[in-house]
């Protein structure tokens, strides 16, 4: 980054100690071999993203298999060399594994900045984190970029939770160079051209015609501490990605002021990632999900109209809804917004082709 942060943790080159042995259950991964995208400046130059993970609460192995997908929270995104990951849940395992296959064949051009931005710390947003393979290498640079919770900095929540006793490496240790920046409400980070590093500034800095940027809001619509919404933007398109909120009925006024917060920040993108965990069943019934920090379908599609949303991808799937309930929410979902999809596993939206 162009600007030194506070919060920086210095990177680990392990030039004082040995090397940690890579995990034995990392050693032969059994997942799907999806493919990335092309490396060619046609490709590159595209807004590009691709779903890994796209359950909440738990990862979730359903018996007789799913479309959807099972693991969750993690979203890559690309953009003219830029890999940027949002949340590293059990979905982030097989991206790194992907990153692993990728960069084992001479690139046509520099192993990649990756960076990865977190929405809070909750751990089905965590728990594939300490399972990235990428840590584990000594020549992989990576950004860590989130906010600071009850009272902790964003590092000392990472670091905290890769180390003993709920791990058998520390965080400290890994061989990979890593920087961890705390990140708020109002946050920019902008990659110029040919910046491998994002540059960290004010919401209200202009942004270059080529850069890709990163905004940063913190909505109060999740119990506690919150969680972060993010909007990429890069080309002319733009994503935003709103996991982990929860929209209410309109009764409570703070509900009201944060979700029109919300629509402001979303107004006008291309697409729209919301959170839709639970049917309106659940949400209201005698068991009730209200307050859990989760919406409905109809929430979601109230945000994405009220934005003018070019498309609206539905995400965070409850982990006890069996595809057949997915599908139901994406039906309720399209008799209210007409570009609807549910999100799935290895699922890609190319932003230039919609």
């Amino acid at each position: 980054m162009t600007r030194k942060s506070r919060r920086q943790q210095r990177p680990h080159d392990g030039s004082d100690k040995p090397a940690p042995m890579y995990p034995s259950y990392l050693d032969a991964p059994d997942v799907r071999d999806i493919s990335l995208p092309s490396s060619d400046s046609a490709v590159s130059r595209r807004l590009w993203a691709r779903f890994w993970g796209v359950r909440g609460t738990r990862p979730m192995i359903p018996m007789d298999g799913s479309r959807f997908g099972g693991n969750t929270a993690c979203l890559e995104v690309r953009y003219a060399g830029h890999v940027l990951i949002f949340d590293a849940g059990s979905g982030i395992v097989g991206l790194g594994d992907a990153l692993l296959r990728e960069w084992s064949t001479p690139p046509a051009f520099p192993r990649p900045t990756l960076t990865l931005l977190f929405t809070h710390a909750h751990h089905d947003h965590l728990c594939g984190l300490p399972f990235f393979a990428p840590l584990f290498q000594r020549d992989a640079d990576i950004h860590l970029l989130g906010p600071d919770l009850a009272g902790l900095r964003f590092e000392e929540i990472i670091s905290g939770y890769i180390r003993s006793p709920y791990f058998p490496v520390d965080f400290n240790d890994l061989p990979s160079q890593r920087r961890l920046y705390s990140i708020a409400d109002g946050t920019r980070l902008l990659w110029r051209e040919g910046a491998s590093n994002p540059f960290v500034c004010d919401i209200s800095r202009p942004a270059p015609a080529d850069a890709l940027v990163v905004d940063v809001m913190h909505s109060r619509l999740h119990p506690r501490n919150g969680t972060l919404v993010y909007r990429i933007t890069a080309g002319g398109r733009s994503l935003v990605f709103a996991t982990d909120v929860e929209i209410g009925d309109g009764a409570n006024s703070d509900d009201i002021t944060a979700a029109q917060r919300l629509i402001r920040f979303a107004r006008g993108s291309d697409v729209l990632v919301h959170d839709a965990q639970y049917s309106d069943e659940d949400y209201g019934g005698a068991v009730s999900r209200r307050g859990f920090g989760h919406s409905t379908p109809a929430m979601a599609a109230h945000i994405a109209r009220a934005a003018e949303v070019g498309k609206l991808v539905l995400f965070h799937h409850d982990p006890s809804y069996a595809d057949a309930d997915v599908s139901a929410l994406e039906r309720t979902a399209r008799s209210l917004f007409p570009e609807v999809q549910a999100a799935r596993e290895g699922q890609e939206i190319c932003l230039d082709g919609l």
